[in-house]
Formats: structure tokens, C-alpha cells, sequence
């Protein structure tokens, strides 16, 4: 389902519902609740700087994968870059709060969310930065810098992932892993 609400398109996957719902009724932890809410809170940053720079964002989709927000291309690389980056600052800095005040289970979420879209990757906050930045700078030789660095992540995060899994029993971590791969192939195919 498409629509718009002032300039700002707006695509809804009946399955982003689907998928959400049984996120949460999956994991009986809590911790598919907070992921959720500290997500929320990460994608009301990247809206909350859009409102301070006085604009909006081209299109938004709500997908399997969760929120995607496209920026308009008449935006300067800075403005990018400090909308994308207003996303995974917040979780670190409530990382940050919740660890001095003991908290460890919400900090580590945070901490994960903020490292997970900060990465390098295509599809994530962190590989948008990146690309707009070689927007900026283009260069074939920049690409394939880029290519490396994003399998280095993706290599060296999914090992990481792998020992948590294992190590402390948390099956719920295979979703992030299993969307990483996704998205490498995906961006691996274009």
C-alpha cells in the first residue's frame, strides 16, 4: 500500500505488521519489546533531525526489514550525514545513560542496535553515510574500498553474532544475522 502525506511518500508492507507481531510474540524475554522501542526511538531521531533542518524525507517504507528512510537528493552531504547519524547516537548515548545506571540488559540492546546500523553496510545508516559521502567523492577505487570494508563487517559481525548465539543461548540474535545475509546478497546482486 502506497500514500502520501504532504511531499513525503509513504510504502506499507502488510507484512511488516505480520513479521512485528510475531517478533513480539515470539520471544517471551522482554527483549523483542524493548528492541522495538529502542528501534522507534532511533528512527524518531533521523525525524527529529529532519524537523530541525526544516525538511522531509522522500519516501518511507515499512518493510519485512523494518523502517527504511530515503532522504531527498537535493540535500547536501552534511545534512545527510546528520540526519543518518542521528539514529545510532541516540542508542549509544542511552547505551551510555543505562550502563551508569545499571541497566545492563536495556544498554546492551542499545549498544547492539547502534553497532548494527552504524556498520557499513548498503542498507544500514552507517552504508548510507558512506554512500553519500561517495556521492560527494566519486570514485571507482572508493566503491571497491568500500566492497572490502563491507565484507570485512559483515564477516567479522556475523562470527561475532555466531558466538553470542551460541554462548549465551539467545536464538532471538539469528534474525540480525539472518538480515545481514540478506542484505549482503541482495547488495552483492546489484
Amino acid at each position: 500500500m502506497e500514500f502520501s502525506v504532504l511531499k513525503t511518500k509513504i510504502s506499507v508492507s502488510p507484512l511488516f505488521f505480520a513479521v512485528l507481531t510475531a517478533f513480539l510474540l515470539i520471544d517471551r524475554s522482554g527483549i523483542a519489546n524493548q528492541v522495538v522501542l529502542f528501534s522507534a526511538l532511533h528512527e524518531a531521531f533521523h525525524f527529529l533531525a529532519l524537523l530541525c533542518l526544516k525538511t522531509a524525507p522522500k519516501k518511507i517504507e515499512l518493510s519485512v526489514f523494518g523502517i527504511r528512510l530515503f532522504l531527498n537528493n537535493n540535500m547536501s552531504t552534511i545534512k545527510k550525514c546528520m540526519v543518518l547519524m542521528a539514529g545510532f547516537t541516540v542508542n549509544f548515548v542511552l547505551a551510555l545513560l543505562f550502563f551508569i545506571y545499571g541497566k545492563n540488559m536495556p544498554a546492551l540492546i542499545n549498544l547492539f542496535i547502534g553497532i548494527l546500523t552504524s556498520l557499513p553496510l548498503e542498507s544500514t545508516d552507517g552504508g548510507s553515510i558512506i554512500s553519500a559521502l561517495f556521492e560527494e567523492f566519486p570514485s571507482k577505487k572508493g566503491e571497491k574500498i568500500f566492497g572490502i570494508i563491507k565484507s570485512f563487517f559483515i564477516f567479522v559481525f556475523s562470527f561475532f553474532l555466531v558466538f553470542i548465539i551460541f554462548t549465551a543461548k539467545n536464538y532471538f540474535l539469528i534474525i540480525p544475522l539472518i538480515y545481514m545475509f540478506i542484505t549482503a546478497k541482495k547488495n552483492a546482486a546489484l
